[in-house]
């Protein structure tokens, strides 16, 4: 349980850190809303650092995994659809309310078992965030 948990929190930081980047063109006109590819990349960085995985996510030495992160889903909610948005995964069995453009994230982690004669430990672990302003 804790490497989900480990996974979890990665995970839910990447989110976070994906939603705080802002498409600052738009901001100048008053416009809060996510930049795209920098959500992307900001996210996959900050999850990837914590989880100590290489830029294709594959763990490092230093980290507590032994085989690829994938990457399932990445998403980003925009100022086009009108809030509060009622949003489903269904793929996933995941559904929420967000209140403002918003980051998901979702990945699947393999964990050894502690005997080798069984297969690994699979999650597929699930983040989002919303925008944050004040």
């Amino acid at each position: 349980m804790k490497a989900y948990y480990k996974g979890k929190q990665a995970v839910n930081h990447a989110a976070h850190a994906g939603a705080l980047q802002l498409d600052e063109e738009l901001l100048s006109e008053g416009i809060f809303t996510i930049e795209p590819e920098l959500a992307f990349n900001m996210a996959t960085q900050y999850m990837y650092a914590n989880l100590r995985l290489d830029e294709s996510g594959n763990p490092t030495e230093q980290s507590f995994l032994r085989e690829r992160v994938e990457l399932l889903h990445f998403e980003v909610l925009d100022t086009t659809l009108t809030y509060p948005y009622e949003y489903s995964l269904s793929e996933y069995g995941y559904s929420t309310t967000f209140n403002r453009p918003a980051v998901i994230i979702v990945i699947r982690m393999k964990y050894p078992r502690i005997f080798s004669s069984n297969n690994p430990v699979e999650w597929n672990i699930i983040g989002s965030s919303q925008l944050v302003f004040q």
